[in-house]
């Protein structure tokens, strides 16, 4: 477990490197497909088609900086006109953050492979007999956390990435996410998502946002605001949407 101190000086040097000095906002984020991820040096996904889109429309210069997803969570804590994206609004995050979305329902299951047809569960109670996969920080293991599940029976991984290839590996019974994710997370690693199927659902439309951290300059803050509130009524929101969920 790092100290304070070492990670308050692991958080200067990632600040430190970045060249954000002219823009408005720092938007940080993951590798967390499909809504952001990195292809060939660019921020592809639906978050930041969004983000690209709300940029141009407000006027707002926005940088961005992909990390493992805990390191963008510090980073957001550590700088005053940053957002973190994307961000499940969980109700122990609600005061955390200023929230601008949902640009998704972001619905969070506990998903099996079809091949594991000895798997039924039909309460949070029942899923503490099972091992469960997450990536660290994310929000479906702090739903199970708050719910009474052993942390002994949470398996952790460093990222979606390698928590759906677990799943496949039968590394653990059941993963906790969104479907969306999961099912393009296969499709990258080559795997079959047609083999992938959800069995509970943890919280029924949490929301996917935009998260800002609250010191955050007002007047930034509106601005984006407003150009995702034009984003939606316009019917663009929608169609940004469309690509990612045929």
């Amino acid at each position: 477990m790092r100290s304070i101190q070492q990670l308050m000086v692991g958080l200067l040097v990632i600040l430190g490197t970045f060249s954000v000095n002219a823009a408005d906002l720092t938007g940080f984020t993951e590798e967390f497909v499909p809504f952001n991820f990195m292809q060939s040096g660019e921020h592809k996904g639906l978050a930041n088609d969004i983000l690209t889109r709300i940029a141009a429309n407000s006027g707002l210069q926005i940088a961005r900086r992909s990390l493992p997803w805990l390191r963008a969570m510090e980073a957001n804590d550590v700088m005053s006109n940053s957002v973190l994206y994307t961000t499940v609004r969980t109700a122990d995050r609600e005061s955390k953050y200023l929230w601008v979305g949902p640009y998704d329902e972001c619905d969070v299951w506990l998903i099996k492979l079809k091949s594991r047809r000895d798997l039924h569960i039909s309460t949070k109670e029942e899923a503490k007999k099972y091992r469960v996969g997450a990536p660290y920080g994310a929000a479906g293991g702090s739903i199970l956390l708050r719910a009474g599940f052993p942390s002994t029976h949470l398996d952790l991984s460093s990222n979606e990435e390698q928590n759906v290839r677990k799943l496949y590996a039968e590394r653990f019974e059941f993963s906790v996410g969104m479907l969306i994710s999961h099912y393009a997370m296969a499709r990258k690693n080559n795997l079959d998502p047609s083999q992938l199927e959800p069995a509970f659902i943890l919280e029924k439309g949490l929301g996917c946002y935009f998260a800002f951290n609250r010191k955050v300059d007002p007047k930034v803050f509106q601005r984006f605001s407003a150009a995702f509130t034009e984003l939606s009524r316009s019917g663009e929101l929608k169609k940004l949407r469309t690509p990612y969920f045929k």
